[in-house]
């Protein structure tokens, strides 16, 4: 592996389930240029393709760069990858992505080298390379936004697994009789401690005839009811919205706690966009992960939310193709 001074800037790109992202990055860190748009909500491969390569030659104009000045495209995406063969095998939140060969198709319309890994395994690479400076060893990521994601460093290397998709831990079952999931069971804490579920859990209520202002907040249409929203009306004292963030911490907290118990970590991060909502959903979580998992493995465990935001995974994207975390 070069010298962190020694290699070129990377164009990266994150795939979520609503958004597409891309960033050109140059060694140490530092952002050139940013671009976003809306992830299609359609299941044509060719339209993703098109719409990530439109997003990151927006991000490639604004750098001053080409194509031919990066050293490669590093690639961020939700869903579960086999990173050996870079193939998509299922994106719950990506409807086009369905044992998607993502890493050839990107190649063949950029005409450079990809890499391609998950997107929470990536945020964890970013924060702990470009955020917390590798201060620490062992570490879990979470995001918690559309889905809910993870990543671990566990003594300084990115834990990948057999096929790459190690860290899936929105997918581990926390209830057996819980409600569906978009990956095709049920009970996984991605159902039940998301954005998606919070947003979910509320319309139920709401149907159900619930006193709320998050109806009047969402103009009368359910399908604008998100997390964010929920905050806003929590904010101005409305009861259900108060109590759907507190169901949605508590089930962070337990999800949070098993993963303690699992990795034994020194420190947990929490990223996404559920995490924006602020104290009054990490405080009653990060109490309630302490309190459910096992002494011993709780002890000296930092709780913290990421620092570095949506750039994260663009971050660890970059990371992924200058090589780092790989020892």
């Amino acid at each position: 592996m070069m010298n962190n001074e020694q290699h070129a800037p990377v164009l990266t790109i994150d795939i979520g389930g609503t958004k597409i992202a891309s960033a050109v990055i140059e060694p140490g860190g530092r952002t050139l240029s940013r671009a976003r748009g809306e992830t299609p909500d359609s299941p044509d491969e060719a339209a993703l393709v098109d719409a990530v390569e439109r997003i990151a030659l927006q991000a490639l104009t604004q750098s001053g760069a080409n194509l031919c000045d990066v050293e490669a495209v590093g690639v961020s995406c939700a869903g579960i990858i086999n990173t050996r063969d870079g193939i998509v095998i299922h994106s719950p939140n990506v409807a086009a992505l369905r044992r998607t060969p993502l890493r050839t198709l990107l190649a063949e319309r950029f005409g450079v080298s990809v890499r391609l890994s998950n997107d929470a395994s990536l945020a964890a690479l970013g924060e702990w390379e470009f955020g917390l400076r590798r201060s620490v060893q062992d570490l879990v990521y979470v995001t918690v936004s559309t889905g809910i994601g993870g990543g671990i460093i566990a003594g300084g290397r990115l834990l990948e697994g057999a096929l790459g998709a190690g860290g899936e831990v929105g997918h581990m079952t926390v209830d057996v009789n819980g409600p569906a999931c978009p990956c095709g069971r049920s009970g996984c804490w991605e159902a039940l401690a998301s954005g998606r579920a919070l947003a979910e859990r509320t319309v139920r209520r709401l149907e159900e005839g619930e006193s709320s202002i998050i109806g009047e907040l969402a103009g009368g249409d359910m399908a604008n009811v998100d997390a964010q929203l929920v905050a806003i009306a929590a904010r101005q004292g409305d009861s259900l919205a108060r109590e759907m963030i507190d169901v949605t911490a508590f089930y962070v907290g337990v999800g949070l706690g098993s993963l303690i118990n699992i990795f034994n970590p020194s420190m947990v991060v929490v990223g996404g966009g559920v995490t924006k909502i602020g104290d009054s959903l990490m405080g009653p979580a990060s109490r309630i992960a302490k309190e459910r998992a096992y002494v011993t493995a709780v002890g000296d465990v930092d709780i913290r939310t990421a620092t570095l935001g949506d750039d994260s995974p663009l971050l660890g994207a970059a990371a992924l193709v200058w090589g780092l975390g790989e020892s």
